[in-house]
């Protein structure tokens, strides 16, 4: 054989070996695709649940404040009745008087 066709034979060579190395490439760079993927989508849902966790808080917050403001209308309605109790008892001695 002569140089120019060892080389030619070389070169057919190679460019089997790429293609090869080509076709065994294809099938991790669509599982690293896949993977890529996947891990976005984890961090997207990783970001729903702290927003969610966030949101659930405020909720606890805004709960436990109407609570405290509810215990507290309570107590002055409760005053008040007591209040009103006392002037209208007083108001029938007065009657009661005259």
């Amino acid at each position: 054989m002569n140089d120019s066709a060892d080389i030619k034979m070389a070169a057919n060579r190679l460019q089997q070996a790429l293609r090869t190395l080509e076709g065994s490439l294809n099938p991790l760079l669509e599982r690293v695709s896949r993977l890529e993927s996947a891990a976005r989508e984890t961090e997207s849902l990783k970001q729903d649940r702290v927003s969610m966790a966030a949101d659930l808080d405020n909720a606890k917050s805004r709960e436990q404040s109407f609570s405290a403001r509810e215990a507290e209308f309570n107590a002055l309605a409760d005053e008040t009745t007591k209040e009103l109790d006392r002037v209208i008892r007083q108001v029938r001695g007065a009657l009661e008087e005259g």
